[in-house]
């Protein structure tokens, strides 16, 4: 079989099955068979599989690819007894990089269940017309490389990792953090896009997330085991501001200020009922709260912080208080702390430029505020 056929699932189908180590054996570069070189395609999957298996904290050289032409046997043997020493001297897959075998599992599976979606990356965004192997080792090893498999393959397993975990129980963000290793930052990312995603739901009351489907997209709405209900739901105040305006299309924006001024986000079952209560197509609702960023499709803190980052409070250090608070938070602008306290934002100018740099909390205005005094600010509301 040409090595330009061995695939992805290939490999980890190899090592969920208990496997130590996996070796690919190909032609040498340039001795391709076909005209598709197929050695440069099984290159570039060898590459992304290293990744992968560092990713999930598996030691990449339990997997080997080597050029190796029909003539030459005593090599071959020279290859193979040198993995065969390298796979031993790495111990039982997990138990020689300590990790548990059912955490290894979860981790596999996650890779697994990812593939389709890799290979479709693969195909757009990391197939390179490259000639030669000094070529791919130089791309596959570079920070541009890192930077583009983060993006597109470790933001999307770890979306996983969070997803399956939610599916066995209902969790908040600092649980979700112990529990996978994820940071916190990342965490509050991922689930904001899983929100905005009708992936989970949010219960603001108990700060938990849950999954709204199985892992075939099968709903768990007409089930018993939903576990978390969105609280807002509940809130007679939403309800009376939308009952207000039934039947009132022409009223949209205004419900939809409204309802996110008391309740700080609007969940998908907030916007299912503004769409029926006021006869407009549930379409345009989220064409007009995903136009305007002045609306949250994803849970928010109690507290919502602001820091301008115009040109004048750019000059006066809008940037270092940025990053500043960044830094105590533990979040990125346009995220949620794990506690749901803060919510972070920044604005292009915020009405008051003699006062920056400027924090708005809650409505109110801090200015001047330097780096320093940052994080005290933030403990008055913590």
């Amino acid at each position: 079989m040409c090595t330009g056929r061995v695939d992805l699932s290939f490999i980890f189908r190899a090592f969920s099955n208990g496997k130590d180590g996996v070796f690919i054996g190909g032609c040498w570069p340039g001795e391709c068979h076909y005209i598709t070189e197929g050695n440069f395609s099984a290159l570039s999957t060898k590459h992304i599989a290293g990744k992968l298996l560092e990713m999930i904290g598996v030691n990449p050289e339990r997997l080997r690819l080597e050029w190796i032409s029909a003539s030459e046997g005593s090599r071959y043997a020279d290859v193979m007894n040198d993995f065969s020493r390298t796979v031993r001297a790495s111990g039982p897959l997990g138990a020689g990089e300590g990790v548990d075998p059912e955490e290894l599992k979860a981790r596999l599976d996650a890779v697994q269940q990812l593939i389709p979606y890799i290979r479709l990356v693969e195909r757009i965004r990391l197939r390179i017309p490259l000639k030669t192997v000094e070529e791919y080792d130089e791309f596959f090893t570079s920070p541009a490389f890192d930077k583009l498999f983060k993006e597109t393959v470790v933001d999307k397993y770890e979306i996983s990792r969070i997803m399956a975990l939610l599916r066995k129980k209902a969790c908040t963000p600092g649980e979700i953090t112990k529990s996978l290793g994820i940071n916190q930052s990342d965490v509050s990312r991922h689930l904001n896009l899983a929100a905005r995603q009708g992936l989970c739901l949010f219960d603001e009351n108990r700060n938990l997330f849950s999954a709204t489907c199985d892992e075939n997209g099968v709903s768990y709405k007409d089930e018993a085991d939903v576990k978390v209900e969105a609280s807002a739901l509940d809130n007679g105040e939403v309800d009376q501001i939308i009952a207000e305006y039934q039947g009132r299309s022409e009223a949209l924006i205004h419900v939809l200020m409204e309802v996110q001024s008391k309740n700080r986000w609007l969940s998908k079952e907030i916007l299912d009922k503004i769409s029926v209560k006021l006869e407009v197509p549930l379409s345009r609702v989220m064409q007009i709260t995903t136009f305007y960023k002045t609306f949250s499709l994803a849970p928010k803190g109690r507290h919502e912080v602001h820091i301008c980052t115009g040109t004048s409070c750019h000059i006066r250090g809008a940037t270092q208080l940025m990053e500043s608070v960044q830094e105590a938070m533990g979040i990125r602008a346009g995220e949620t702390d794990s506690d749901s306290t803060f919510s972070l934002e920044h604005g292009n100018c915020l009405g008051c430029c003699s006062l920056g740099p400027e924090i708005i909390i809650d409505g109110k205005h801090h200015g001047r505020v330097t780096p320093d005094k940052a994080e005290q600010v933030l403990k008055n509301y913590a």
